[in-house]
């Protein structure tokens, strides 16, 4: 069945009506509320419910989040003066109550919580649900895993500096109360081993193989997860499953034209998943991606410290360059979030390029230089032209090959929140106008790295400092 999850009435238990839409985008008279049994006796409620889950994970993944993943990285200054856009973010300095690290941690496990009950409440719907109920349970079990990622991210020491460092509590079970409120916290190596496990062949196996149509780029599919466990691989150093991953991604390929992902409809070959945005259930001021990019007092591009400021990196007639930047009077600004207006322009989560850069830094990890100059070929040639480029990839061995793989990443995924992702998986330094007299220096000793447990956990788990 084909359900928009822009405009459904996201009906169900714990707060799932987080994105319903205005009454012309629903039937006449619906019946609103239904119990946790009506739901689960009708195979449309249930897909409704589902996709409340993909909105829940919408309203802070695909919004706030997104925003404050592009404000830790160094490729752009924040100059807001307000502190509900992302300042304690992009300064490092977040702490116990600030509104970033309260609004993150309590979606993320709202989002959590609702994928757990719907999990239960399926299991004993297995007749009603059909030939979905492998499929819905795969992307229910996406949607959390992709959670925990966010939340292993912010909350804990990188995998490789220390797996056994203590992480987020793993809540795995539907809460409806406060009586299981005491949970300690798990390791990273447990966050990622649940999340391998929400992600195992099976699930990934009951995924739709598909690519390019609406439900394809808006709903977990095969690809989806796979770039998922890819990161985690990733993460882990596991290079030789991160390039079987990899390769396991089939059916996209890059788009001709890198502007077209960031233009309506939105639906390209490249595109994996993201999440969409309609009249009836988008963005806002301080939550959109817009919002933060169109007019040059927020997010403006550091050009003396960030990856444009780099040679290389700044090429006129690189695509990403002369389409995807622009200025307002005199800030330089990324355009790839235009729609400043109505928050219509849609959040990217995985695209097909990620995964050729991810299989650019596996094979190089590997030692499979050849490989590696491959696939960063592939990706550079879509926006820099040979005749243009000022970097021969075919020379390119050692520690070179590495930090152009690197630098191509910031520069293809510049404004898109996957530069603070990667600083924190290899366990490198945070360094934001490096060199100048407002310099931000944060190492993985230092407090600000990562995330504090915010005080409305603190205060009702009495377990979590344990």
């Amino acid at each position: 069945m084909n359900m928009n999850y822009n405009k459904i009435l996201a009906i169900g238990f714990i707060g799932l009506a987080l994105f319903s839409s205005c009454a012309d985008d629903l039937d006449k008279e619906p019946k609103l509320n239904l119990t946790d049994k009506e739901i689960f006796a009708d195979s449309q409620h249930i897909e409704s419910n589902l996709l409340g889950i993909y909105g829940s994970a919408k309203s802070i993944i695909g919004l706030r989040l997104f925003n404050f993943n592009v404000a830790r990285g160094d490729e752009f200054i924040n100059q807001s003066v307000n502190a509900n856009e992302a300042i304690a973010s992009y300064e490092m300095t977040v702490g116990q109550t600030t509104s970033d690290n309260t609004e993150t941690w309590t979606k993320l496990y709202q989002t959590i919580n609702n994928a757990n009950t719907f999990l239960e409440k399926i299991n004993d719907a297995k007749e009603i649900a059909g030939d979905n109920y492998g499929k819905w349970v795969a992307e229910a079990k996406f949607v959390r895993a992709l959670s925990y990622y966010y939340l292993n991210s912010l909350y804990a020491q990188p995998y490789l500096l220390n797996k056994d460092a203590k992480s987020v509590p793993l809540r795995l079970k539907s809460e409806d109360n406060t009586g299981n409120n005491n949970l300690k916290r798990s390791t990273v190596a447990e966050i990622d081993a649940q999340i391998l496990e929400d992600l195992s062949d099976e699930n990934i196996n009951n995924l739709p193989a598909a690519a390019g149509t609406y439900d394809a780029v808006t709903r977990t599919t095969q690809g989806a997860a796979h770039v998922l466990r890819q990161r985690i691989y990733m993460e882990q150093g596991q290079w030789d499953k991160a390039i079987e991953e990899g390769l396991a991604v089939k059916g996209y390929s890059l788009e001709g034209d890198i502007s077209n992902l960031f233009k309506s409809p939105f639906i390209t070959n490249e595109t994996i998943f993201s999440f969409p945005m309609s009249e009836t259930n988008r963005g806002s001021r301080q939550s959109a991606p817009a919002y933060y990019f169109y007019d040059g007092t927020r997010f403006v591009i550091d050009y003396t410290s960030g990856i444009l400021s780099k040679a290389g990196y700044s090429i006129t007639n690189d695509a990403r360059v002369k389409e995807l930047t622009g200025k307002v009077g005199t800030q330089p600004i990324s355009t790839k979030f235009k729609d400043s207006q109505n928050y219509l322009d849609w959040t990217p989560v995985f695209r097909y390029a990620e995964v050729l850069l991810n299989l650019a830094e596996s094979y190089y990890q590997n030692g499979d230089e050849p490989s590696a100059r491959k696939y960063l070929n592939e990706v550079r040639r879509r926006s820099v032209k040979e005749s243009d480029d000022v970097i021969d990839i075919s020379s390119l061995t050692r520690e070179a090959l590495k930090t152009a793989i690197y630098n191509e990443r910031r520069a293809e995924f510049i404004g898109e929140g996957i530069r603070s992702l990667d600083i924190h998986r290899r366990g490198e330094d945070f360094i934001k106008q490096g060199g100048t007299v407002k310099e931000i220096h944060i190492t993985p000793a230092t407090n600000g790295y990562i995330w504090p447990i915010p005080t409305i956990e603190s205060s009702a788990n009495k377990l979590i400092e344990e």
